[in-house]
């Protein structure tokens, strides 16, 4: 026993002369504090105490006593952990700290979702299938994304496999979603019971941490996209595909409008692991080193659960300056960065090269919405879901697998990406056809490398504002070639560079631009490793008048 007992014997006294310090659970002051203030770091009168191994009832209850406490909340997965709300939080801190058997005592940071920009959703998922299509004025490189066309042969999910989706909400009645909503089997809807008894009456879909209902509703839309992305309803002729075609979504609210708690965070992962998730994505982050919210991962970690993590949207190295829940070293944790449809790593996107994993489409993807709508929405927590869809793909064509043999095989398998070299541990990009590949004990296709660089450019003067290419295409594995063309200033400058896509295997193309002027022209190709080097300019001035920009046709090589 760590502690004397006669030490014991005065704690029995304190207790005796006050009554137990037990009180109702938390009344989620938290929720009303951020409505009054959207900018607050952390919950006011909110602590959460981790206790050590042995810790008794009676030095719980002391605990409480001596902090204050007006209230207490514990978890059923979590039982070291405790969250209290207390009159004096800096009071309760102080006292706690020093007790011999309080193993860490931290606020209740304030956590929020790691931000989003919504706009018209046009219904392309260049993250799915990258042909190079124009994405919102800009044209990918084709086939960075994460083949998952190649991965639907293989399987298209498992209609009893449950992901959590811990976030703002879901939209659960939105019609590319319904169908694939978890529902409690162990709750009778609206009777008023706690059938299952797990301490939260009729949860038939999930729960809502944030105002302490059974009404996971989304009133942001961030967990909607997030859980479209995940599992939309798919092949049936509406919105938008999910990663997954059949699976279960557990809606796990705990953020509102203007943030969450810590505490309500780990009871929405106390919650998903008690039901027997194994699988959740949390597209959120904020606060400072919480001790609590790493042991509940941790104790999901036990469980078996895979935390899938957005990595944040700071532009920052997490090797230096952590972002959490991402940058904890819980082993079943994927953190997860924000690339965009041309292979380039978003620049808010936070990286690593040991704390970030690797990178998974983020940027200008289209997904579920509020009000049965879809919308563009770009960051780290769009990547996230596709990551957690691929790991429900691993998991439905291979349900034995432990979560450790899931991470595995994505990790194992990410496609090698030049924005993320010495950036993530990987150094690579999700690709859900080779993580089944790996997962069912196979090879993934051949790691590309970028493509030889054309020589021999030449630029002729075709007349009307018409300038023709040639080159010679020394790679048989490019995706296209890029042609840049700049224009001289009449002061000598280079105007600022215009780029035209050319399909693969192309020899040439025809350029309409401006008569009269003077032009410096370069190309180079490309595939998903890479861009080669660029050719040297070349140079001329058009005769004639009239024109304008723009790009042709390529002329085709036989390979």
């Amino acid at each position: 026993m760590h502690r004397s007992t006669p030490f014991i014997a005065a704690l029995t006294a304190l207790v005796g002369l006050a009554g137990t310090a037990t009180a109702a659970p938390p009344d989620h002051a938290g929720k009303r504090a951020l409505e009054k203030n959207p900018n607050l770091d952390t919950i006011p009168g909110s602590v959460i105490v981790t206790y050590k191994a042995g810790a008794v009832q009676l030095e719980r209850e002391t605990a409480r006593l001596l902090a204050d406490a007006n209230g207490n909340r514990e978890f059923r997965t979590l039982p070291s952990i405790e969250h209290m709300t207390v009159r004096d939080p800096a009071h309760a801190m102080h006292v706690l700290s020093k007790l011999p058997w309080v193993e860490s005592v931290e606020p209740d940071w304030v956590i929020r979702p790691t931000g989003s920009s919504n706009d018209e959703f046009v219904g392309l998922q260049w993250g799915l299938n990258n042909t190079g299509q124009d994405i919102r004025g800009i044209l990918g490189t084709p086939d960075v994304d994460i083949d998952a066309f190649e991965a639907w042969d293989v399987t298209t999910g498992d209609a009893g496999l449950v992901i959590a989706v811990i976030d703002s909400g879901v939209q659960w009645d939105h019609p590319d979603l319904d169908a694939n909503i978890w529902s409690n089997p162990g709750e009778i809807a609206g009777n008023g019971v706690d059938d299952d008894g797990n301490g939260y009456v009729d949860d038939i879909r999930g729960w809502d941490f944030y105002d302490a209902d059974n009404n996971p509703d989304d009133a942001d839309g961030h967990g909607t996209h997030v859980a479209g992305t995940i599992g939309a309803e798919s092949n049936n002729a509406q919105g938008t595909a999910g990663v997954v075609w059949q699976c279960q979504i557990m809606p796990l609210r705990f953020i509102g409008p203007f943030g969450g708690s810590t505490s309500d965070a780990i009871a929405a992962i106390d919650y998903a692991v008690a039901a027997g998730c194994k699988l959740s994505n949390n597209s959120w982050g904020g606060g400072g080193f919480s001790s609590a919210l790493q042991n509940a991962i941790a104790q999901a970690d036990a469980a078996g659960h895979l935390f899938v993590a957005a990595s944040g949207n700071d532009g920052r190295n997490t090797d230096s300056q952590p972002a959490y829940p991402a940058s904890y070293s819980n082993p079943n944790i994927i953190s997860v960065a924000n690339i965009n449809n041309r292979g380039g790593m978003d620049s808010t996107s936070n990286y690593g090269s040991t704390t970030v994993d690797l990178g998974a489409p983020g940027t200008d993807i289209a997904s579920t919405y509020n009000g049965n709508s879809y919308v563009w929405s770009s960051g780290t927590s769009m990547a996230s879901p596709h990551v957690a869809g691929t790991a429900a793909l691993i998991w439905s064509a291979y349900p034995n697998l432990t979560h450790d043999e899931v991470k595995a095989a994505i990790m194992n398998s990410a496609k090698p990406l030049s924005s993320m070299s010495g950036r993530s541990v990987t150094g690579g990009f999700l690709n859900a056809n080779d993580a089944l590949a790996v997962a069912g004990g196979g090879n993934p296709d051949p790691d590309p490398t970028p493509p030889a660089a054309p020589s021999g450019l030449a630029a002729a003067d075709g007349g009307s504002g018409v300038v023709n290419l040639t080159w010679n295409d020394n790679s048989n594995d490019e995706s296209g070639f890029e042609v840049q063309h700049e224009k001289q200033r009449r002061n000598g400058r280079w105007q600022s560079t215009t780029t035209v896509n050319v399909a693969a295997d192309s020899t040439g193309t025809s350029l309409s631009l401006e008569a009269g002027s003077t032009y410096r022209i370069r190309v180079r190709s490309y595939n998903s490793a890479g861009a080669s080097a660029w050719t040297g300019y070349a140079q001329l001035t058009l005769e004639g008048g009239g024109g304008g920009g723009g790009g042709g046709n390529g002329k085709g090589k036989n390979k």
